[in-house]
């Protein structure tokens, strides 16, 4: 496979721009960076976690349908996983979730 340099990338990116116009080719920059950040962050944990399996990182089987004290079952708005009630961060993601709705 040819190497590629600054010159070959410059091409691809006017290519690219081209093509696909500057609002677009921004988002697919953006995109196309997140999955590197989660290829990284998954590569990462796989490293720290050697033998543990994908699902032992996520939370115990029936958690995301327990109930809340107020009886709505919360989920993380990100990722959907079930959250417990009074917590203040998704134990998958690590996204701040929402205070329950007090009814």
């Amino acid at each position: 496979m040819p190497d590629l340099g600054v010159p070959e990338l410059l091409i691809i990116a006017v290519i690219v721009l081209l093509l696909f116009g500057p609002g677009k080719a921004a988002d697919i920059g953006g995109s196309l960076g997140r999955s590197i950040k989660e290829f990284r962050k998954a590569t990462r944990e796989d490293e720290e976690q050697p033998g543990q399996t994908q699902a032992s990182t996520l939370p115990p089987a029936g958690q995301d349908t327990q109930p809340a004290a107020n009886g709505v079952a919360r989920h993380c708005i990100e990722c959907g996983a079930g959250v417990a009630d009074g917590q203040k961060f998704c134990s998958n993601c690590g996204k701040p979730v929402a205070a329950a709705a007090a009814q």
